[in-house]
């Protein structure tokens, strides 16, 4: 980090390269024993290498680096843990059964074309889960793999898109 203050940008990305291979490597078993999903951890790195790199001015070349670094680290652990927190009091836990019940299955022609018309209301990234998982009966690894997406990233769509549908069913619209 002091050679970074004196313009030496090879050994500031070296220093950035080891600390990003360090918190690869300890991140996943705090985010487990935070309750989340140790998938997150290359994006908890790259919010506390970005932080790292906007916070660097306020570190005092008088005073260690690492305990400057770990408050960086935990701050940014806390940020996710609160960002999870927000995201799971929007999730709808809906079973495949409940996503036949909303959108009704049946053998009625026009029934079908109904859920085709409510489907196709949704955003084009959650047809897509949609699609995979209640239509084709993918699993969520299958769809993550088919659509090139995380596991996680998946579920939370597909949360997303069964929260919109019951939103739709509820008020009555389509």
């Amino acid at each position: 980090m002091r050679a970074e203050r004196q313009g030496d940008a090879k050994a500031y990305g070296q220093m950035l390269a080891e600390i990003a291979q360090s918190l690869r490597t300890g991140i996943p078993g705090r985010l487990r024993r935070l309750g989340l999903d140790p998938q997150e951890t290359e994006d908890v790195v790259q919010e506390i290498l970005i932080g790292l790199h906007d916070k660097r001015h306020t570190w005092d070349e008088e005073r260690p680096f690492k305990p400057w670094l770990s408050g960086i680290v935990h701050y940014k652990l806390v940020d996710a843990v609160r960002r999870t927190s927000r995201e799971r009091a929007y999730k709808a836990n809906v079973s495949l059964d409940e996503l036949a019940e909303i959108i009704g299955t049946s053998s009625d022609p026009s029934r079908a074309m109904d859920v085709e018309r409510k489907l196709a209301d949704l955003p084009s990234q959650q047809q897509d889960v949609v699609n995979a998982l209640a239509i084709e009966g993918d699993t969520v690894r299958q769809a993550a793999k088919k659509l090139n997406r995380s596991e996680a990233s998946i579920r939370v769509t597909f949360n997303r898109a069964l929260a919109r549908l019951f939103d739709t069913a509820r008020s009555g619209k389509g």
